[in-house]
């Protein structure tokens, strides 16, 4: 029983316990779904060795719901309900205290939903609360920062002007139909939101939260060590002041397209170099089927990868470099089923084959695809999946189970995302009658395509028309092309299961075997998260990959067409849970494979045979080339901020270079030459291994051959030095130009100081700064929308960043302000209390200290320790410990030193060259 704020004792009733609620057997929390008087339902997670604690309270309430006259205004509330509530009215006092307690905090606003959720050291989880909860019963909306806040969904919107998606995505709104709420703008900007003859933008923003927001409409969530009870417990006295109801859910009854818009193909001028083809067909809602999850294995079908897939025959005609099946947004009463292709130059030129051939496909899946065999292979894998599936943080599940409530029933929250109960063949006949080209949208994205129209708010350049009937009927009488449906997975047949430990197996950290001079091979097999998984990193230095740009720009080559080759051998061990990556680096090359334990080790042997003797198609290799010399070469139009992190990267990291670079260098080369010089990429090299998981160290014994076999490996040869330049020998002010409207700076503190209490202090200043930062540049000037700091180690030597990025000021102006921040330094360190500092302390030392909460992200710290040369795996303990007895006046000293000495601060800026953004 709990007091609500009128003093009336209220009950929560329990929909269902923990017992009822299907969860992986890997699932050690409890969970307990409840309501309460006000209808709010929530949603209760006890995670007892939790050091944090985490909410979420997701809304049926998104940009569908916007006033036809007020675009953007779920958005805008979304930003201003952060900003003040009745009893804590300074709109940095939530930021200030998330942050000042270990935390973070965000929110999102989609179509037809809203969520909102924080994480934050558990001790302060009910005074986080108290702030949290009266966002959605007593905003103030206060004028002022109602103003302010405008600016920054202005910033947003310029932001996204030059972000491909988004145009692309407002043109689909200009394609669809006007009734339907998807065509609404949801960003929102200056022309949008505004005071109307009826109402003032304050009064739009209370109407809109009053129709809303209820409880009826929400769900919430909570995760933390606390008990079911006490949450529960937590829940009422913060949530039951929420109003109970409000408006009624908002059906959709317009279809998302009017007859003349589909049957069409869109021409799209995007403004970086781009060749891709979409076809989507227009689908009915798809929540009802949820627990058959049937277009995921039309998907499969189609976006299969193996050996005689479609996407095998595009490739091998040399008409795409990618094909991905199923993506497209979807909603109440509608889904849009994508196949989403990158064009080669050869593709642009043959798009009605590539449709023809689609239709091929489609057609074969009616006729031999309807198989429950098929279907059945594909839930074991997903069940695999859930089985065994690694937990996620409680500040990725808290967002996810407040959506999941609205969509699922109450009993599938987890398992609803994996949920597959059979082959459901009406369903899926329905499906496949609507991949006709009468129900089809075709949209191409290419520079050089003709059109005819701007899009208004972006002012994207493109084109509909209809596709004759001609064109359809020529895509259903395509002959049938070669190929064929996917066979039985072999990597499916045998079932994971947990091997036995040795006695003489290491089980606390990995022990170290020289298997030759030029070999390490690290091995832990891991006693805590006992399940049938494992990862295999393997970091191969090679002098030669890193000499010059040109030889790591070949290197670059090498690796994205060896993924291409092993892509499609080995693409049923993608889909059993078995992935890799192949990636050149600081000193070399890395491969990282991972997934079910019994077969990583052979995956790995399999891998390196192919990587010791491999044979590129030239055109592929020309394929390929091509598009990696478009992204390299569109650099200037990414994100100022972007460019300019990727920009330091390259000054202060040995053998890192930059992208234009190593664009010229691959612009020179040829294949006979490729071909000729590749291998000597691999001499010279030395090699170091880690395997993690469900492992015994002699399954490790055919890849050390295979490496050997290759690479000889014979020698011990010296590490690379990567120790990052000093500040004060690089050439100051650097300034670039990119061919993005929006300026952007990056200021840098640097130490040379590599200790571990130095590696504390900046841990530190990271913490107490970045939201005073934020709150000064961001919500108090509104300088831009991208503002923040980030506490970046290089070599064990730290670095803090302080950076912004704007559509509305220049770089002086944004260069100013961050100088006019580090010096008032002396200021802000004198407001900055003891217990402000001594939680700051807490809260790392319980971030660094923190128990590994999956296989794979020990995996991560493991082999980063070993590439750090951590061999004793103590780094972080040894800076928790640090910072643990470091006092505020060491640290106060330290801050202003570092703050107050030129010599170990950098400043970076980007401004626009010319830039035509009607592009």
């Amino acid at each position: 029983m709990a007091t609500d704020s009128s003093g009336v004792e209220s009950s929560a009733r329990v929909i269902l316990d923990d017992h009822a609620i299907t969860k992986s057997p890997t699932d050690q929390r409890s969970y307990r779904i409840i309501e309460l008087d006000n209808a709010l339902r929530c949603v209760l997670v006890h995670e007892p060795e939790a050091r944090q604690s985490s909410a979420a309270l997701a809304v049926a309430a998104g940009h569908f719901h916007d006033p036809n006259n007020a675009h953007g205004l779920a958005h805008f509330l979304e930003h201003m309900l952060f900003l003040g509530t009745e009893k804590y009215p300074d709109a940095n006092s939530y930021q200030a205290f998330i942050s000042g307690h270990g935390g973070n905090h965000n929110a999102w606003t989609g179509t037809e939903f809203s969520n909102y959720y924080f994480t934050v050291d558990a001790a302060y989880f009910d005074q986080a609360l108290d702030r949290f909860m009266r966002f959605f019963y007593q905003p103030l909306f206060d004028a002022k920062w109602v103003k302010k806040e405008l600016q920054s969904i202005e910033s947003e919107f310029q932001l996204k002007r030059q972000d491909e998606l988004r145009r692309l995505y407002q043109v689909h709104k200009a394609t669809s139909n006007p009734k339907h709420p998807f065509s609404k703008f949801s960003v929102g900007n200056l022309s949008t939101l505004k005071d109307s003859a009826q109402a003032t933008l304050q009064q739009q923003l209370q109407q809109f939260f009053q129709r809303w927001y209820c409880a009826r409409r929400m769900t919430l969530v909570l995760v933390g060590p606390q008990s079911l009870e006490q949450l529960a417990e937590i829940a009422q006295r913060h949530a039951q002041s929420i109003q109970s109801g409000c408006a009624d859910m908002l059906y959709l009854n317009d279809p998302l397209y009017l007859p003349e818009q589909l049957g069409v193909e869109l021409h799209v001028k995007p403004l970086k170099d781009a060749r891709r083809l979409i076809i989507t067909f227009a689908l009915p809602g798809i929540d009802d089927d949820y627990a058959n999850k049937t277009t995921s294995y039309i998907a499969h079908l189609l976006g299969y990868e193996g050996p005689g897939s479609l996407y095998g025959y595009l490739r091998d005609q040399h008409w795409i470099n990618s094909l991905a099946a199923g993506g497209g947004i979807s909603g109440s009463n509608f889904k849009d089923f994508n196949i989403n292709m990158q064009l080669t130059d050869q593709g642009m030129a043959n798009r009605d084959a590539i449709i023809a051939a689609i239709f091929s496909y489609i057609q074969t899946i009616r006729e031999s695809g309807v198989t429950p065999w098929r279907y059945d292979e594909r839930r074991v894998s997903v069940m695999n999946a859930f089985h065994f599936q690694e937990q996620p943080r409680a500040s990725d599940l808290a967002p996810q189970l407040a959506i999941n409530l609205h969509h699922y029933l109450a009993e599938d929250i987890i398992f609803g995302d994996y949920r597959m109960d059979g082959l459901f063949e009406p369903k899926l006949r329905q499906f496949l009658d609507c991949m006709q080209p009468d129900n089809m949208r075709v949209t191409v994205i290419h520079k050089a395509l003709e059109t005819d129209q701007v899009e208004p708010i972006y002012g994207t350049h493109y084109a509909i028309q209809p596709i004759s009937a001609e064109r359809q009927t020529a895509y259903l009488k395509h002959d049938p092309i070669p190929a064929s449906l996917p066979e039985a997975n072999i990597y499916l047949k045998v079932p994971w299961q947990l091997q036995t430990i040795a006695p003489n197996e290491a089980t606390e950290y990995p022990e170290k075997s020289l298997i030759t001079p030029g070999l390490e091979s690290w091995h832990l097999h891991d006693l805590d998260f006992r399940q049938p998984k494992a990862h295999l990193y393997l970091g191969l230095q090679l002098p030669k990959v890193i000499a010059t740009p040109a030889s790591f720009a070949q290197a670059r080559l090498w690796c994205e067409l060896m993924l291409d080759k092993l892509n499609e051998q080995c693409y049923d061990a993608e889909i059993a849970g078995l992935h890799f990556n192949l990636y050149p680096q600081q000193q070399g090359i890395t491969l990282h494979v991972s997934g079910p334990a019994y077969y990583v080790p052979q995956l790995a042997e399999t891998l390196i045979h192919s990587m010791a003797a491999p044979q590129f198609c030239q055109q592929r290799w020309m394929d390929l080339r091509q598009r990696l010399l478009t992204n390299w070469r569109q650099a200037l139009l990414h994100k100022p901020l972007n460019f300019l992190f990727s920009y330091l990267n390259v000054q202060l990291q040995p053998h890192t270079f930059s992208v234009l670079q190593l664009a010229e260098e691959l612009e020179q080369m040829d294949f006979a030459v490729f071909n000729k010089t590749s291998g000597a990429l691999f001499q010279q090299a030395t090699a170091k291994m880690f395997a993690h998981g469900d492992l015994h160290d002699s399954q490790l014994e055919p890849v050390h051959s295979a490496l050997t076999d290759w690479l000889g490996l014979t020698e011990q040869r010296p590490v690379a030095d990567l120790t990052p330049a000093p500040l004060s020998k690089l050439q100051q002010p650097l300034k670039v130009q990119t061919q993005h409207p929006d300026h952007a700076v990056i200021a840098v503190v640097q130490s040379l100081d590599t200790s571990t209490s130095n590696q504390g202090i900046f841990m530190l200043m990271n913490y107490v700064l970045q939201p005073r930062f934020f709150a000064q540049l961001r919500t108090e000037q509104q300088l831009g929308y991208l503002v923040g700091t980030t506490y970046l180690p290089m070599q064990e030597h730290p670095h803090l960043l302080f950076y912004v990025q704007s559509s509305r000021v220049d770089g002086d102006t944004i260069e100013s302000a961050i100088r006019e921040f580090f010096g008032a330094i002396n200021r802000t360190m004198a407001e900055i209390s003891e217990e402000e500092f001594h939680k700051a302390q807490q809260s790392l030392t319980q971030q660094l200290t923190e128990k590994d909460s999956s296989l794979r992200s020990r995996s991560q710290r493991l082999w980063s320790a070993i590439t750090q040369q951590d061999f004793d795996f103590s780094r972080l303990n040894r800076i928790s410990a640090d910072i643990e007895q470091m006092t505020f006046e060491h640290f106060s000293i330290s801050v202003k030193q570092l703050f107050n000495n030129n010599s170990s601060q950098m400043f970076l800026s980007a401004s626009p060259m010319n830039f035509d953004r009607s592009r």
